[in-house]
């Protein structure tokens, strides 16, 4: 995916598809939880230019950041889950700004 977002704007061309929102959702959960909660652990999104980019685009679409509860997704994982993390401890961080500049722009979209 990060090679398919270094030439395209979006995973499946010039448009924001179904596939980009279902791709969203995990992208967004995967430095504050996946990485450290599911030991998923070499990298993050964050150490990826374009799938950073690419999230913080779609975070900063008009009404979505308003959809998105990072204390509630982080406190679920983390409490849910005894069997991965028995004493329920939810990490404060990290502390990731979706709001930050992206350089999708600089990719074509459909007029």
């Amino acid at each position: 995916m990060e090679d398919r977002l270094a030439r395209q704007r979006y995973l499946v061309g010039d448009r924001l598809t179904e596939a980009d929102w279902r791709l969203f959702t995990t992208l967004l959960r995967f430095d504050p939880v996946y990485y450290g909660h599911f030991k998923c652990n070499i990298r993050r999104i964050e150490d990826y230019p374009n799938l950073s980019n690419y999230l913080r685009e779609l975070y900063q679409v008009p009404g979505v950041a308003g959809t998105v509860d990072m204390t509630t997704i982080k406190e679920h994982y983390y409490r849910s889950h005894e069997s991965v993390n028995p004493n329920r401890i939810v990490p404060v961080g990290p502390d990731i700004d979706y709001t930050r500049p992206h350089n999708r722009d600089r990719l074509k979209v459909a007029a």
